[in-house]
């Protein structure tokens, strides 16, 4: 290197010999010399072969920075000048004196040095071709013109010429990073045969080709371009779009950076998640490199419309069920010791993850439990704690902590709940392996309608539902999601359903009737945008794929076309004499009690299982309250408080040979109170 910026010197002091006395010359005899002639000059070797015959590299290197100038004399020249300048500080003070240049380092330097015979304005045109050569090389200051732009002086030139092809570290401090990817990349399991597809267009179709991956956060984009450039033989130069861009348009500083390591470099760029306006898109197809580009994005952004050039698009779609059981096993086995008994159907029939999400899932399984055994319900724990990104809106947690066993329900019920949990579990087999996801490509979510009155156990069937499927309850807040202004229900809506399909939530929707009342006849505009969030509400549940719970006490005011969207319409009434005597033998377990009649509690009144367990709650209360020890007296107290709550007007005949204790009761409350 300290060669070329000799030559630079030599180039210099001819120039300066006419123009300046020698005490200029002694001012600066580090870098020039008075006395070097045209044929020192001349017989000084210019070709890379000639200049590094005994340093290999940098004559490999310096003959791709001769080939990028075209041999020009000014941009070499002007590549020279700089490495001159970051070898010896005072070569911009020199400039300025001697040429008296106020921008230091230019083209129109260049020029004069290299064509000492010529005035600027006869080199306009070649000073204008040699700057656009070196513009990116040299990192020239934009927005100026041309001839006055100085060019920025750092180290990556100079860094390149001795062999290192590590990226700019401003580029580093912005996420930006170089991605070997042939070291070490796992095999493309799912999208292998597409990467081929890509890999053998690109071969076929050399120079710029707008690759665009759009797949959601996770899906493996980055991971398909990483794989077909290394199909290619190529390393990607990995960079944010949100650290070169905005929507206002790219930052010239970060973005020219990054224009110059793919000048340097045989890599490919790779520019993650690109957003943004049409024009801005339509940027990239003046990025002046003749290879492949690749772009990742959501789903939502679009290119083809808005660009001319050559463009291969590639859509990273959701998996299924059976390719993300696939994947499962596939990445169990490369993360974990013994992956012989790892759940991976189980998950997959049940969780709707990417590619990405699992690889983290893996991991934090690996770190925390390496060798098992693996209890599904732990997995889906980690499962929700990658999933939760803290953004869920106008949905709340539900703790799931009843389990099958706590549910008292008559048998049909029972029946259609294993019915509800067999379509979730099943749906690879029956979707996928049977073929049946084609005939079916909408109305596969798990719809179940709760309906019954107060207290007969909807809400409870939501948590044992979800606890046995092991996915998480998000029950949804109707005060926060129906609004009077026009469109701002189905606005809500839709991010609830939007949540809940990322994460696989189980969605519950209580007292929803709300929701679902009947379509009315249109009379007013109010008719009108209130039968849209119902028909709204019918689309985004047949759409979505994962499992919806409503409960309503009044099955008679809900919509018929709501009725029929329901996979399953479990109606709950209120308990027979059996499974009363069930709910309350289940509800005082136990408690420290004598002389209860169960006879008489579950014959006595038809409560429901909800009512059962507030009685038997605040008995067991007063029961601590008095000697700790339940007695009848302390159920007919309660039993009459939960009754007389609700409005209803009781006798203490109504309760029997226990109309007593009632009396008692009574008779001791002093006025004014119930």
């Amino acid at each position: 290197m300290k060669r070329l910026a000799a030559l630079a010197a030599f180039k210099l002091s001819l120039f300066l010999q006419p123009r300046v006395d020698s005490a200029f010359f002694k001012q600066y005899s580090r870098l020039i010399a008075p006395d070097v002639t045209k044929e020192e000059l001349a017989a000084y070797p210019e070709t890379p072969e000639e200049l590094f015959p005994d340093e290999p590299v940098l004559a490999e290197r310096y003959r791709y920075l001769y080939n990028l100038c075209g041999g020009d004399s000014i941009a070499l020249t002007a590549v020279q000048l700089y490495l001159l300048a970051l070898l010896e500080e005072r070569t911009l003070d020199l400039l300025r004196e001697g040429f008296g240049l106020s921008n230091g380092l230019t083209i129109e330097a260049a020029g004069r040095i290299a064509c000492q015979d010529q005035e600027t304005l006869d080199l306009l045109p070649r000073l204008r071709n040699a700057f656009d050569k070196v513009e990116l090389l040299l990192q020239a200051e934009p927005g100026m013109d041309f001839l006055k732009a100085p060019f920025r002086l750092d180290g990556r030139l100079a860094a390149f010429l001795q062999g290192d092809d590590t990226p700019d570290r401003r580029l580093l401090e912005q996420g930006v990073y170089a991605d070997a990817s042939n070291a070490s990349l796992p095999p493309a399991i799912l999208t292998g045969e597409l990467v081929e597809q890509t890999a053998a267009h690109l071969r076929e179709n050399p120079g710029l080709t707008l690759v665009h991956i759009s797949g959601e956060p996770g899906s493996g984009r980055r991971f398909f371009a990483r794989h077909t450039a290394a199909r290619l033989d190529r390393e990607l130069l990995v960079t944010p779009f949100h650290a070169v861009a905005s929507e206002q348009g790219f930052f010239p500083g970060p973005w020219r950076l990054v224009l110059r390591e793919l000048l340097l470099s045989r890599r490919l760029l790779c520019l993650r998640e690109i957003q943004g306006p049409p024009g801005l898109l339509r940027q990239l197809e003046r990025i002046p490199v003749s290879r492949p580009v690749f772009l990742t994005s959501r789903p939502a952004v679009k290119t083809i419309p808005f660009l001319e050039g050559s463009i291969w698009p590639v859509q990273i779609p959701a998996l299924t069920i059976l390719q993300s059981a696939r994947l499962w096993r596939a990445l169990a086995s490369e993360t974990l010791p013994d992956a012989a008994e790892f759940p991976g159907e189980a998950l997959a029939a049940k969780m709707n993850l990417t590619a990405g999400q699992i690889v983290r899932i893996l991991r934090l399984l690996k770190n925390q439990c390496p060798h098992g055994p693996w209890e599904e319900r732990e997995i889906f724990r980690l499962c929700y704690q990658v999933l939760d990104d803290g953004r869920y809106e106008n949905i709340r947690f539900v703790d799931a902590s009843y389990t099958w066993e706590d549910l008292q329900l008559e048998d049909r019920l029972k029946e259609s709940l294993r019915a509800v949990c067999a379509q979730v579990e099943h749906q690879g087999l029956v979707l996928d392996e049977w073929g049946l996801r084609r005939r079916y490509p909408y109305g596969r979510c798990v719809s179940v309608l709760l309906s019954g009155p107060p207290g007969t156990g909807k809400t409870m069937t939501a948590q044992v539902l979800a606890s046995r499927l092991g996915l998480a309850l998000y029950k949804v807040d109707l005060s926060q999601i129906v609004d009077k202004y026009i469109g701002e229900t189905e606005k809500r809506l839709r991010q609830v359903f939007d949540q809940a399909e990322k994460s696989n939530l189980v969605l519950f929707f209580d007292e929803a009737d709300a929701l679902l009342g009947k379509r009315s006849e249109v009379k007013d505009a109010k008719d009108k945008y209130a039968n849209t969030e119902v028909a709204y509400l019918l689309q985004r549940m047949e759409e979505y794929q994962g499992v919806v719970l409503m409960a309503t006490n009044q099955a008679g005011s809900i919509d018929a076309a709501f009725a029929r969207r329901f996979r399953y319409h479990l109606a709950f009434t209120l308990p027979d004499e059996p499974l009363r005597r069930k709910i309350w033998t289940g509800a005082l377990a136990g408690i420290p009690a004598e002389g209860i009649q169960l006879d008489y509690l579950t014959q006595q009144f038809p409560l429901s299982g909800a009512q059962i367990k507030n009685i038997a709650l605040n008995a067991a209360y007063q029961a601590a309250a008095d000697g700790k020890i339940l007695h009848m007296d302390h159920l007919v107290r309660a039993m009459f408080q939960e009754l007389q709550k609700e409005g209803k007007v009781l006798l203490a005949s109504e309760f029997g040979e226990y109309g007593v204790m009632l009396s008692d009761y009574l008779s001791g409350i002093p006025r004014g109170e119930p």
